[in-house]
């Protein structure tokens, strides 16, 4: 994969539009979980407008995650801000692998389960809901240490292009 000297102004607007994409993602949450459970029990339940949004917003973050995936593979990203060789630089670079495969998999499961009705999925769609919040927490957890204690300017990096 190249290195670049920064982020382009799509990876950067891709990064940002994730970010807020996934905060409705929660709320309409129970929309859809409400809609699943009585689909698989044969029940009607009423129209909320929310179980639909959960569906094509995560449609959206599935397409801007795989587009800024071809943009690290075609344009790169830019080195570490610290020592590549550093544990915590390893688990920098591992959670946001981590961030890619969760996003695609929630994505997977959830279609899986509310397209195939198929429960097991609806389960790992929530397990990995839980997996994303954890990754989301040390992922801001360390740009704010790398900002603000290791003194980096690492977030100038995902709000200017290079």
């Amino acid at each position: 994969m190249p290195i670049s000297k920064g982020y382009s102004r799509t990876q950067i607007l891709l990064h940002w539009a994730v970010a807020v994409l996934i905060i409705p993602q929660f709320l309409f949450n129970d929309a859809i979980g409400e809609a699943f459970d009585a689909g698989l029990e044969g029940t009607a339940v009423p129209f909320n407008a929310a179980a639909p949004l959960h569906i094509l917003t995560g449609l959206l973050i599935c397409a801007a995650v795989i587009w800024r995936v071809v943009l690290r593979i075609t344009h790169g990203a830019p080195a570490p801000v610290s020592d590549p060789k550093a544990p915590m630089t390893k688990v920098a670079k591992g959670v946001h692998h981590l961030l890619y495969v969760v996003l695609t998999l929630i994505v997977v499961s959830g279609a899986t389960a509310k397209f195939g009705g198929i429960e097991a999925a609806g389960d790992a769609h929530g397990i990995l809901t839980t997996v994303l919040l954890v990754l989301l927490a040390l992922h801001v957890a360390g740009a704010l240490k790398q900002q603000f204690v290791e003194k980096t300017n690492v977030i100038a990096r995902m709000m200017k292009a290079e």
